[in-house]
C-alpha cells in the first residue's frame, strides 16, 4: 500500500548505503536510515523481490547520525552518507565490501584507506542541464536538482558552476544544452559543454569571467571542438609529467590516486603486466618505470593519445599502449 505508514527497525545496509529492514517478510531499502534506528516510512516502490521506502520520521535516533552540511542533501542524489559521521561511513563501506568478498569466498580482513579530504576532493563533475536548471539528478530520478556548488568538488569546479549559471541566465541558453563536464588539475580547468541543439554561442564573456586558467570546449553530435582558453591540463604524478585532454579519464581524487597507485606498484611482481582499461596511462607508466614490461589496453582514443604522450615525454621504453577493446585485444596479447 503506497500511502500506508510503516514502522520498522533498521537492521543493516544495502549496497548504496540505504538502511535495510523487512516489511511483511520482504526486504525494504530505506535511504538515509541508520542501523539500529526505528523509523516511520512510506513505500515508494514495490517489486516481487524488494521494496523501497521514504522516511517520514525517525523515531529513535542513532548516535552516529549528524546534520548533513550540504543544503541539497536528501534531494540531490550525488551523496548518500552525509547523514552520518565520516568514521561510520567508512565502517559501513568496509562491511559492505566484506559482504561482497565473502560471496567470492574471500574471508580475510580488509583495511580502509580514507581520503585525506572529506570534502572538496573531487577534480571532476558531470552536471545536467534542463528546465532552467544546472545540477545533479535526484536519487533514482531524471529530475535535476539545481545547485550553486558541490561540497565534494574543488574550488575551481564550484567557481565554474556559479559563473556558468550567470552566463546561461544572461543569454537564456539552458534549452540548448544537456550536460556539462568540468575537470581540473593543478589550478587548471577544462569545461566541455554538450549541446542537444546546435547554436552559435560566444563564450568570450564566460572565459573572461573565469580566467585564463580555464579552457572551454563544445560537443555536438559526438564531435568535440576547442573554443577558447587552455587545451589540456597537466599534472605531476609520481614525478611523471602527465597531460590530460578534455575527454581523458583520470582518477577523481588526487590523494587517493597516490595511495592506490603506490599500493598496486608495491604489490605487482613479475616481468610482464597487462593493464586493462588503462585510461591516460599513469599507472602503466609507474609500473613500466620499474623495468616491468607493461601492455596497456584502452578503448578511448583520447585516453590512448594521452598515454602515448606520457610514454614519449617520460621515455618509457618498457610500455606498449594499444588502442582497442579489451574483449578483442586481451586474447591476442
Amino acid at each position: 500500500m503506497i500511502d500506508k505508514i510503516y514502522k520498522e527497525r533498521i537492521t543493516g545496509y544495502g549496497y548504496d548505503g540505504e538502511g535495510v529492514c523487512r516489511v511483511n517478510g520482504k526486504v525494504c531499502f530505506v535511504p538515509y536510515a541508520l542501523k539500529g534506528e526505528e523509523v516511520e516510512f512510506k513505500i515508494t516502490k514495490n517489486t516481487s523481490s524488494f521494496s523501497r521506502g521514504k522516511i517520514t520520521k525517525v523515531l529513535s535516533t542513532s548516535q552516529m547520525r549528524v546534520k548533513a552540511p550540504c543544503p541539497y542533501y536528501g534531494v540531490c542524489g550525488g551523496c548518500t552518507y552525509q547523514h552520518t559521521t565520516h568514521e561510520n561511513e567508512l565502517k559501513i563501506k568496509r562491511e559492505l565490501l566484506l559482504g561482497q568478498l565473502k560471496k567470492l569466498k574471500f574471508n580475510k580482513d580488509v583495511q580502509v584507506y580514507p581520503s585525506p579530504k572529506e570534502y572538496g576532493y573531487r577534480n571532476k563533475i558531470k552536471l545536467f542541464v534542463g528546465d532552467g536548471k544546472i545540477g545533479l539528478k535526484r536519487r533514482q530520478s531524471d529530475i535535476i536538482c539545481d545547485i550553486d556548488e558541490c561540497l565534494i568538488s574543488n574550488e575551481l569546479i564550484n567557481k565554474a558552476i556559479k559563473t556558468i549559471k550567470v552566463f546561461f541566465k544572461a543569454q537564456n541558453l539552458f534549452r540548448f544544452y544537456e550536460q556539462i563536464v568540468i575537470r581540473c588539475e593543478n589550478d587548471m580547468c577544462l569545461i566541455n559543454f554538450f549541446m542537444k541543439e546546435k547554436k552559435d554561442v560566444n563564450y568570450q564573456g564566460l572565459y573572461l569571467m573565469l580566467g585564463n586558467n580555464y579552457g572551454i570546449f563544445q560537443t555536438y553530435n559526438g564531435e568535440t571542438e576547442h573554443i577558447i582558453g587552455i587545451k589540456n591540463i597537466t599534472a605531476n604524478v609520481f614525478d611523471f609529467k602527465c597531460e590530460f585532454s578534455v575527454g581523458s579519464f583520470h582518477q577523481v581524487n588526487d590523494e587517493i590516486e597516490k595511495l592506490l597507485y603506490q599500493k598496486v606498484s608495491d604489490a605487482v611482481q613479475g616481468k610482464k603486466v597487462i593493464n586493462c582499461y588503462s585510461g591516460g596511462g599513469v599507472l602503466s607508466g609507474i609500473l613500466s618505470r620499474r623495468r616491468t614490461f607493461v601492455t596497456a589496453i584502452e578503448l578511448g582514443q583520447s585516453e590512448h593519445n594521452d598515454a602515448e604522450k606520457l610514454k614519449d615525454k617520460n621515455n618509457l621504453i618498457y610500455l606498449k599502449n594499444i588502442c582497442g577493446d579489451c574483449a578483442d585485444v586481451l586474447p591476442k596479447v
